[in-house]
């Protein structure tokens, strides 16, 4: 009887067909095309969701819009991103910028997953069934239903792929493979039964923004990501750290926060203020007075006579904005101005537009022990003297 239920309800979806083949294009039901695949070891298998908008056709009356009709700001809400970016310069129409540039995203969204999958029921068989024949695809949402895992990764485009963990964005990398050994590392981190996220933190290992689970090393951000999004390492590695605490249900850290623990830094009682500018643009890419390319999404300063590689915590005494900025160049030249911030260090104190602000600054120092992976680095490093070496392992 079964197998009679089930070629009857064929016929009757044929007859659906081709029916709708006759019917004007303003009476057709619009789908946005979604691919959603299965990584199950070396076989790939794809698999499409029945959007719930299936049981609410719309026949085309003269209130209906289309897909294409309707306001993006509501179409955008198909996947939210809970994720909140630092120091980030938003354009008047950035609203209508960052819908459509999400909504495009949609139709070439798919769920990579590494993990085992679920026992798979034979009511489950027959509805894929019915969804391929039906040729019905939906975007991916943030249920992510097909997952079975609490860590998956999302490509919305050959050079973005999404990491999510518990149904938040964590974070957006440039390739698979390093989507991959990021979500491998999390799916551990979440699987652990000791895991407490108040224990993540950003961090410096071997000079580069770290995530870290404790003094245990998840994800490293190498300058080919930052370069790639055009945001500082720094900046990313605190973003994703929030991301994945607020994910895992901890307390998110403000940017002097993320900072303080990243750097290990502790303030002095020296202090100093004045008129602080910035630059970008022309000399993005130069050399700096200390051999450094200079690069506008760094969180640098330059200063007429500080040591290179001092830490400052400068605040904007218009806004009340701080943050914490390191000495890799020479200047302002320009009197009264005393400190010229890098293009990233001006937006996170909202100083980008008026230009030139008035600043109070305090000299950090630093306090913890520099961090690394490498074990071949503890034997030369032993030699220098005042020099400490924490050494970390990985998740």
């Amino acid at each position: 009887m079964l197998i009679f239920g089930i070629l009857w309800i064929t016929s009757w979806v044929g007859s659906f067909l081709s029916l709708s083949d006759n019917l004007s294009s303003n009476l057709t039901v619009k789908m946005t095309p979604t691919e959603v695949t299965s990584n199950l070891g070396k076989n790939v298998l794809g698999t499409t969701l029945i959007p719930t908008r299936f049981l609410k056709i719309d026949w085309g009356t003269k209130k209906s819009l289309t897909d294409s009709d309707k306001p993006l700001k509501s179409r955008a809400k198909a996947v939210k991103n809970t994720t909140n970016q630092l120091c980030h310069y938003f354009p008047e129409n950035v609203e209508a910028q960052a819908t459509f540039t999400r909504t495009s995203f949609l139709a070439s969204a798919a769920l990579i997953n590494t993990s085992t999958p679920n026992r798979d029921f034979f009511p489950n068989k027959i509805l894929r069934s019915l969804q391929d024949f039906f040729r019905f695809h939906s975007p991916v949402e943030q249920s992510f239903s097909v997952a079975t895992s609490p860590v998956a990764v999302v490509r919305r485009s050959p050079n973005n792929y999404e990491l999510w963990v518990n149904k938040q964005v964590v974070a957006n990398l440039p390739n698979e493979t390093k989507a991959k050994s990021m979500q491998q590392r999390l799916q551990q981190l979440v699987r652990s039964p000791n895991l407490d996220a108040d224990q993540l933190r950003p961090a410096l290992v071997d000079g580069i923004p770290a995530l870290m689970a404790g003094n245990r090393f998840l994800f490293g951000i190498e300058k080919q990501i930052s370069r790639q999004y055009g945001r500082s390492g720094d900046l990313l590695a605190i973003e994703w750290i929030n991301n994945l605490r607020s994910a895992l249900k901890a307390p998110t850290l403000t940017l002097l926060e993320g900072q303080k623990e990243m750097y290990g830094l502790s303030p002095s009682k020296t202090k100093m203020s004045g008129l602080a500018s910035w630059y970008g643009g022309y000399f993005h890419g130069r050399l700096t007075a200390n051999g450094e390319i200079y690069n506008q999404n760094d969180l640098t300063v330059a200063h007429k006579s500080l040591p290179f590689n001092t830490y400052l915590q400068v605040t904007n005494l218009k806004t009340g904005k701080a943050v914490i900025v390191r000495v890799n160049d020479r200047g302002p030249y320009i009197p009264p101005r005393s400190l010229d911030l890098s293009l990233a260090a001006a937006r996170c104190i909202n100083s980008e537009i008026a230009g030139v602000v008035p600043y109070k600054a305090v000299i950090l120092n630093s306090k913890a022990p520099k961090m690394t992976l490498k074990t071949t680095n503890l034997a030369t490093d032993k030699l220098k003297p005042g020099r400490k070496i924490a050494l970390v392992s990985e998740f």
